[in-house]
């Protein structure tokens, strides 16, 4: 009797990209539960799920700190539940108003830093930004492959060349439809 190897992977979640895109197809958030449970399967171990999650900084009132302190902790704990290690991402206001955020900084090197560490066959990039090209990239030199989930219209060329594989994430939010 064969042992049947079972793949590990790790997900990587650009959360505040996929949250436009599930949003777009009629999602009241991005379902990063059903998304893990569909990666799964009966033959995959997903050994963690990494989600980006950017901290707003609020007016300089005190009801809108507090506020944008319990929306954020609030969306904290509903990742966290649905099997998620949230990496905190401070945006930081600039003078024009506008905001800078580091989410995909801070998703590279925690996916790279785990990736390494813990040796996974995959890693599941749900991302479409070029900015991730580099990691993708690093991976693959140290043997990882990155199955990358993004839609097509906004894949970045440079991540679509160095992935593995593409998964167009259009068609896996359709799959998982009603599980929001």
């Amino acid at each position: 009797m064969q042992n049947k190897i079972i793949p590990n992977k790790i997900v990587a979640i650009d959360l505040a990209q996929c949250e436009r895109v599930a949003r777009d197809r009629g999602h009241p958030y991005f379902p990063v539960e059903a998304l893990r449970k569909m990666i799964e399967g009966d033959d995959v171990n997903v050994v963690e799920t990494l989600v980006t999650l950017v901290e707003r900084v609020a007016d300089d009132n005190p009801e809108a700190i507090a506020s944008n302190q319990q929306n954020f902790m609030r969306k904290q704990h509903a990742l966290q539940e649905a099997g998620a290690r949230v990496i905190r991402a401070p945006a930081k206001r600039l003078p024009d108003g506008s905001f800078k955020q580091s989410d995909d900084q801070r998703l590279i090197i925690a996916t790279l830093s785990l990736a390494l560490r813990l040796r996974p066959d995959f890693v599941v990039l749900a991302a479409g930004d070029g900015d991730f090209a580099p990691m993708v990239e690093e991976l693959r030199h140290e043997g990882i492959r990155t199955e990358v989930l993004a839609c097509p219209e906004i894949l970045a060329s440079d991540l679509r060349r160095v992935a593995y594989s593409v998964i167009d994430l259009n068609q896996v939010l359709d799959t998982i439809g009603g599980a929001h």
